[in-house]
């Protein structure tokens, strides 16, 4: 099901740009970025919700055979995470082809090889916190409760909805706690780097005094003739400017590192649950 889903998501989104693979001004940014902001969220709540009735069904099994101590929480854990590994990239991979090429995104085994392991992780992420959910709640609609708050706040906090710099001090927290925006992070400083495609800047924008304010430096009003050049950016200075200036390449390897260690948290809720929850129990 998750091989289908991935693969319908991305022909129905890769269609889209199909016929505009080149960005042009900033309207056509904001739709990719949104884009991919939206299919790194779906596929990650599909991914949730089919994680959860599998992992229920699992997590009873474990509990019947723990009593014959057939069974060991870690050893379990360490099977149920080898047993998605295979989907979770396989799933990945088939969305990152059928997507990554029609968008137009440059066509560099590094910067795919980078979109791909950031979908995996989104992937990974969401799939591995649905399992810690359902082995520390008692049922799949409490579990599936606790995970929908989970995909709230990350889409709400993850730099797409409200920009970063935009983000209310009381609410810093939700940002740099929730994945989703270093998931975010790194697809777009990853693709957009070093990327100097046109882009054109409209008027009254941040990008649009960054640009005037890099090109024409003197400050005066550009007349006709100087109008294009002077309000006219790169595609890796508007998301640059468009994030305040938090989000870049240079973030990536931190990016990886805090994905990797929410990995290990999902798989220590499951450990934990596993272990001290038996809700089969009489």
């Amino acid at each position: 099901v998750r091989l289908l889903v991935s693969a319908i998501v991305a022909l129905l989104f890769g269609s889209v740009f199909a016929s505009q693979r080149v960005p042009r001004n900033e309207s056509d940014m904001n739709s990719r970025i949104t884009s991919i902001y939206i299919t790194a969220l779906f596929l990650g709540v599909n991914a949730m919700n089919t994680a959860l009735p599998v992992f229920e069904m699992e997590r009873n099994m474990f509990y019947r055979h723990t009593a014959s101590l057939m069974y060991d929480q870690r050893a379990i854990t360490l099977a149920f995470t080898l047993v998605e590994l295979p989907f979770i990239i396989l799933s990945s991979l088939v969305f990152c082809l059928l997507w990554y090429f029609p968008v137009g995104f440059a066509v560099e085994a590094g910067k795919f090889f980078l979109y791909w392991l950031f979908m995996t992780f989104s992937l990974g992420l969401f799939t591995f916190f649905g399992q810690g959910f359902m082995a520390i709640f008692r049922d799949s609609q409490t579990a599936q409760g606790f995970g929908s708050l989970l995909i709230g706040m990350n889409s709400i906090f993850g730099g797409v909805l409200i920009r970063p710099q935009a983000i209310h001090s009381f609410w810093v927290w939700a940002y740099w706690t929730f994945p989703l925006h270093y998931v975010l992070e790194g697809l777009f400083t990853s693709q957009f780097r070093d990327d100097t495609t046109p882009i054109i800047a409209t008027l009254g924008s941040p990008f649009y005094d960054y640009v005037l304010k890099k090109n024409c430096p003197t400050g005066f009003q550009p007349d006709d003739s100087d109008l294009k050049y002077c309000t006219t950016g790169t595609a890796e200075d508007w998301i640059y400017v468009s994030f305040g200036g938090m989000w870049v390449p240079e973030n990536i390897p931190y990016n990886i590192l805090y994905l990797i260690g929410a990995v290990i948290v999902a798989k220590a809720m499951v450990v934990y649950g596993l272990k001290q929850k038996n809700y089969l129990a009489k």
